[in-house]
């Protein structure tokens, strides 16, 4: 009996097992489905398995600050205060880590591809509304900035959240106004009437303007796109029936200026400040040729950031001619006969106001972020035209709803194959990564003793770098160097100061050319320290110095280099010691031009054995650079300050320090004559001890 039982048991047990699967499956199988699972899974996916860069350690260390110092900070910088806050909220409900920081961005990403959906409905149906928003899914330019602790995905949300809601309000007043009048028992309802219906959605375009403005200052550009979309409506809306009274004309319009006049008002006590900060922002111009830039923002919006031009050819080319045939207004859905014409404003307006207003440069292509929703539905439905077309042949005409089935399939796999290699290297490809700010910290930490600062060219790099290395750390205090300083005397006297009170630097120099345009900085570090060489990571090009000192000993030498022997070694100082790994080895060296001297050279110092490759070594023209051998006159003593560094995992033991020059054209070195021992064209100027 027990065992009937039991087996009965298990008998249901297995059938709503099976029920279970029958009702997961079609779940599963959902192109509604497929596409959210898409865009959590392509913006959740490694989500922090890259460093904050420099703008991303800025969002964070503001997200810290209290409501009142992040608007007052937001009054001083070139983005307004609201994204800010949202992260300074979304940080105190679910903490900072990278992952928790970035989610906000993920998930506006994830809304905006349901934006985006809701768009394409209300002007095109939903099967274009459901192809457009696979397209946002995976789009590489929509998921790297939903992967980054930014306001531009919260832009996209804003500019796609308002597009939705105001076409579909004006859709429904239109389709009211079209409806015939209705029996109310009295007499007949106005066709008006229902115009005031729309409320919530003139509510919710509303607020995403409001919130557009006040997350990005590029925003305008979205409205200027909807507002030219508004009177395409309107001519439509115009011919699309007889009016017995002007108000059925003039009501859309009064609505719509009045929302826009509500958002502006609502936005009107930082107006100011915007202004200010827009028009005082100055960055150098960037020359282009219109044709390039324009095939950059093409590229840009089809395949994203993490694709060089070349290998974007075929993306951009099926893009760009299935949004053609998406022009094609006649379709066998969709609400709105002007559908096409408003997404190609939608798309193109912020792309040509960003040529009109002179910012076209890398930086600011991100704004162009907004154009990602219209461009998929444009495509969309250019996809839905061609697969009418195609669809009409008697082959196809036996499949039941060969529309959903085909059309979707080749959709998404054509959509995969041309998106993917530009997602892999979005997530593989260490090219594309962003500025690893992480491990340049842990780089430090590791390096740093008592006595060591870092120091950073550029504004925001604090931010940054101390998300990583907390300020309070005694060893390596992060120092923020003056951004495009002055004077190149004061900033002589600041690096004095820094090289007598530190007896190592770090210095991080990032955007040279906007934070120090003289590179007064480097110049100054060159001379009063002993620089150990550089190394660029990502953008950030890492330098170390070790303070000058004044009290190494000197070792007298007098070797001749060259076949003419025309450059003299006179004086090497430096200190025969132990140094433990990770140090640097300062040494100066002072030569002389015993006659003209025509080409560069590059001076090299190795530590190793004297029969073997070297351990550690420094290769750099004299003095930092800013002393080549082209320029040094007859006689002229020239001073050749510099450092080794024994990089991590140098072996410890005894070994030589030896000195030399090599052409920098051809990489031949110049042979040397001395009384002290030569190997291999190298001086040997004494020995060190490397200990672990």
């Amino acid at each position: 009996m027990d065992y009937v039982l039991n087996n009965e048991a298990a008998k249901n047990l297995k059938l709503r097992i099976k029920n279970l699967k029958l009702g997961i499956l079609p779940v599963i199988l959902n192109f509604k489905f497929s596409i959210l699972s898409f865009a959590l899974a392509l913006r959740f996916y490694r989500l922090d398995a890259q460093s904050f860069w420099y703008d991303e350690g800025n969002s964070a260390r503001i997200a810290e600050r209290s409501l009142r110092l992040i608007i007052e900070g937001a009054a001083g910088d070139i983005h307004p205060p609201l994204y800010y806050i949202a992260l300074a909220a979304w940080r105190a409900l679910l903490g900072e880590s990278e992952f928790v920081l970035r989610a906000l961005s993920a998930l506006c990403g994830v809304l905006t591809v349901l934006s985006t959906f809701a768009l394409g409905r209300s002007l095109a149906g939903r099967r274009v509304g459901w192809l457009g928003a696979f397209f946002v899914a995976i789009s590489p330019f929509a998921v790297y900035y939903s992967q980054e602790a930014r306001m531009y995905a919260p832009l996209a949300l804003c500019a796609s959240t308002a597009a939705w809601a105001l076409f579909s309000a004006l859709g429904h007043m239109q389709q009211a106004a079209l409806a015939p009048a209705v029996w109310h028992g009295s007499g007949y309802a106005s066709p008006s009437q229902p115009f005031f219906a729309e409320w919530r959605r003139w509510l919710i375009y509303l607020i995403a303007t409001i919130a557009g403005l006040y997350t990005q200052y590029a925003y305008p550009f979205a409205m200027i796109a909807q507002g030219l979309g508004v009177f395409v409506w309107y001519y439509g809306y115009m011919h699309s029936r007889k009016f017995d009274r002007m108000g059925q004309i003039l009501q859309p319009l009064a609505i719509y200026a009045l929302v826009n006049g509500l958002a502006i008002a609502a936005y009107a006590p930082w107006l100011p400040i915007a202004f200010r900060q827009v028009l005082g922002w100055s960055v150098a111009a960037q020359d282009y040729v219109l044709r390039t830039a324009l095939l950059d923002v093409a590229r840009w919006l089809v395949v994203g950031r993490t694709l060089p031009l070349g290998n974007s050819t075929w993306a951009m080319v099926i893009v760009g001619v299935l949004a053609l045939l998406g022009l094609w207004p006649r379709s066998r859905h969709g609400s709105q006969p002007y559908a096409p014409l408003i997404l190609l404003l939608l798309l193109i307006v912020p792309v040509a106001l960003l040529f009109v207003f002179n910012l076209y440069r890398d930086a600011y292509l991100k704004f162009l972020l907004v154009c990602v929703p219209p461009l998929g539905l444009l495509v969309a439905k250019g996809a839905e035209n061609f697969g009418f077309w195609i669809l009409d042949f008697r082959l196809f005409r036996r499949i039941p709803n060969p529309q959903s089935l085909i059309l979707n399939f080749c959709f998404i796999f054509g959509l995969g194959l041309l998106f993917y290699p530009s997602l892999r290297n979005l997530y593989f490809n260490p090219a594309y990564a962003r500025d690893d700010y992480r491990g340049i910290a842990r780089l430090v930490q590791a390096l740093a003793q008592p006595g060591d600062a870092v120091l950073f060219n550029a504004p925001n790099q604090w931010e940054v770098f101390t998300y990583y290395h907390k300020p309070e750390r005694e060893i390596a205090p992060p120092i923020p160097l003056s951004y495009r300083p002055n004077s190149e005397a004061a900033v002589t006297a600041e690096v004095q100061q820094l090289t007598q009170r530190y007896k190592r630097l770090f210095v991080l120099y990032f955007a040279e050319r906007e934070a120090d345009p003289n590179g007064w900085y480097e110049q100054a570090l060159g001379l009063y320290a002993n620089k150990a060489g550089d190394e660029w990571i990502g953008n950030i090009r890492l330098a170390q110095y070790a303070a000058r000192q004044n009290t190494l000993p000197s070792v007298a030498i007098s070797a001749a280099l060259g076949a003419q022997a025309q450059i003299v070694l006179d004086v090497a100082q430096f200190e025969p010691m132990v140094y433990k790994v990770g140090a640097l080895v300062p040494l100066t060296l002072q030569w002389h031009a015993a006659q003209p001297l025509g080409s560069n050279y590059k001076v090299f110092v190795h530590i190793g054995p004297v029969d073997g490759p070297p351990v550690a070594q420094n290769d750099a023209e004299p003095a930092a650079g800013y002393r080549p051998t082209s320029q040094w006159a007859q006689g002229q003593s020239v001073v050749d300050p510099r450092a080794v560094w024994l990089k991590l995992g140098t072996p410890p033991g005894e070994y030589a320090v030896l000195v030399g020059m090599y052409d920098a054209n051809t990489g031949q070195r110049l042979p040397i004559r001395s009384t002290s021992p030569v190997y291999d064209n190298r001086l040997v100027i004494g020995k060190i001890t490397v200990a672990p």
